[in-house]
């Protein structure tokens, strides 16, 4: 009985191996000065928002159809992140109030980050640091 039972573990065991695949995955810092951000408005001019794109050989066409890219802010002066997108509510000293969203997309070679104020602020985001992850 202790033989099948051997037996029977070490051919489950090469059977989870064989079909097993090692995650593959690259971690690449990104950082964004404030003059990196370009101004995007719609056709009358409106809802501003701001972009950078960056790009990126990692995000190859596998990844892009069969894997995941996951990008991250870094914040509280480089202690913590926090995965995109990032929503944040302010309020400044003359009781003006805005969100600011951080978001992303991608596609094969290149990433792009957006940030967009509900005020639709036309002054640029400070810079910024990111962290991409590609499996």
């Amino acid at each position: 009985m202790k033989k099948l039972l051997l037996l029977t573990f070490v051919a489950l065991t090469l059977i989870a191996c064989r079909d097993s695949k090692e995650i593959q995955f690259n971690s690449i810092n990104l950082s964004v000065k404030s003059s990196d951000w370009v101004e995007n408005v719609d056709n009358e001019g409106l809802n501003r928002y701001y972009t950078c794109h960056f790009n990126m050989p990692e995000i190859t066409s596998t990844v892009f159809n069969s894997g995941s890219v996951i990008a991250y802010i870094i914040v509280n002066n480089s202690t913590s992140q926090q995965n995109l997108p990032y929503v944040r509510h302010f309020e400044n000293t003359n009781g003006a109030l805005w969100t600011q969203t951080i978001d992303f997309d991608y596609s094969e070679g290149g990433i792009n980050i957006y940030v967009t104020n509900s005020d639709f602020a036309v002054d640029p985001p400070s810079a910024m640091d990111f962290r991409v992850v590609v499996l």
